[in-house]
């Protein structure tokens, strides 16, 4: 999914998301955060978890051209790449290896 301002936005004010969409949410909003940073992607690491309802893991070393999303859900881990224009599931980009 292509990073959108207006995207986030509209999440924002939807108010209760499924959890889905909340994955979506904390991913844009991960992305939006390092827009409004002004931070050089490729340079910049994270490291960053998120705890509670939805725990999420954003990975990512300097020179690193994608990160790796980790979040679990009702003990099943999803997994996701992304940099600073967007996300897609892991396991979509390994299909296309197939």
């Amino acid at each position: 999914m292509k990073y959108s301002e207006i995207e986030v936005k509209k999440m924002l004010k939807t108010g209760d998301l499924s959890l889905e969409e909340q994955i979506k949410f904390n991913i844009l909003n991960f992305i939006r955060t390092i827009h409004l940073n002004e931070l050089d992607f490729i340079e910049s690491s994270f490291g960053t978890e998120f705890f509670g309802e939805l725990p999420m893991t954003f990975k990512k070393n300097p020179g690193q051209v994608m990160g790796l999303i980790t979040a679990t859900i009702n003990g099943e881990v999803q997994k996701y790449v992304f940099n600073d224009k967007g996300y897609e599931p892991l396991e979509d980009l390994i299909k296309l290896s197939r």
